[in-house]
């Protein structure tokens, strides 16, 4: 039988490559890590690694044992949790976008710590390849990111999906409508993100498709910023409805669906190898009860 501590020196070779960064990782020496590495294949009878350019390439037996490996995690994570709610105390580091850091993220750390009152929370902020290398580096426990997430080395737990909403101010003449086009803005100043980021390219491709051009001479870092520069009269702004709700109810402003409508989808996301703590389904049960009691009533 395997012990806990040889499967977590197995699952960090899986995942890094090489023993000398699975030894960084799990804080034990290399010679260390590669004892435990023997000890798994003097049991299994089988290589569970090959030596390809200096790196160590997994096996067919080593995508098995890393199945059974996740399974054993997970269960010991499940029995980890159970003292939360005692005299146990935990800490769960958690990672979102920046967007979230006045609105849901507060939110979740309330809802948690009254859920589990021996949970101590660490939140952190960044863009989402941060967040993913983070956690699944093991530097984080868990965080919400955008999809897709292609990180073999994380579990993924789906959140919500949600839309582009055109946000305005109350009394713009869009307030009129259910869904607002590329026609209906027509030339007007639009407030965006980074030209690279997804939603914004959505944005010029809907535009393209109508014959036009979007009109915008103001980007700016996170949806924040963004709404408060539609509230000071500097244009409308196409921004996802999760990052924008909360910010949008504060500054008196309106959500309208940006029509042809664009879906984004956010997740939860763990280290395939976590043992400890809360699990994704816990903190995913807090998180939907959040986002269900304030959920926009806008179209």
């Amino acid at each position: 039988m395997y012990s806990l501590i040889q499967l977590q020196s197995f699952q960090a070779v899986f995942t890094h490559g090489t023993t000398v960064r699975a030894a960084e990782v799990t804080g034990r020496s290399q010679s260390q890590v590669s004892a435990d590495l023997r000890a798994i294949e003097a049991q299994l009878g089988r290589p569970l690694f090959r030596r390809e350019s200096g790196r160590l390439v997994p096996t067919q037996a080593a995508d098995q044992v890393f199945e059974r490996a996740a399974q054993v995690f997970e269960a010991h994570q499940n029995l980890a949790r159970l003292g939360l709610g005692r005299g146990d105390d935990q800490v769960l580091t958690f990672g979102a976008p920046r967007s979230l850091s006045m609105t849901l993220l507060p939110q979740l750390a309330r809802d948690l710590r009254r859920q589990f009152p021996n949970l101590s929370i660490a939140l952190k902020f960044g863009r989402y390849p941060e967040l993913i290398e983070a956690v699944a580096e093991g530097r984080m426990d868990q965080a919400i990111v955008k999809l897709p997430v292609t990180d073999w080395r994380l579990r993924i737990l789906p959140l919500i999906d949600v839309p582009l909403v055109v946000v305005m101010r109350s009394d713009d003449p869009l307030t009129a409508l259910d869904r607002v086009t590329p026609e209906d803005i027509g030339g007007r100043h639009l407030i965006r993100t980074s030209e690279n980021a997804p939603s914004w390219q959505a944005v010029t491709a809907a535009f393209r498709q109508s014959g036009r051009q979007p009109f915008s001479r103001i980007s700016a870092e996170g949806v924040g910023p963004i709404c408060r520069l539609v509230s000071e009269g500097e244009g409308l702004a196409v921004v996802n409805r999760l990052m924008a709700a909360d910010y949008a109810g504060g500054l008196n402003l309106q959500m309208r669906v940006f029509t042809p409508e664009t879906w984004e989808s956010f997740a939860i996301i763990q280290s395939a190898s976590a043992t400890h703590g809360l699990t994704m389904s816990d903190t995913h049960d807090v998180l939907s009860a959040c986002l269900l009691a304030g959920r926009p009533s806008t179209p």
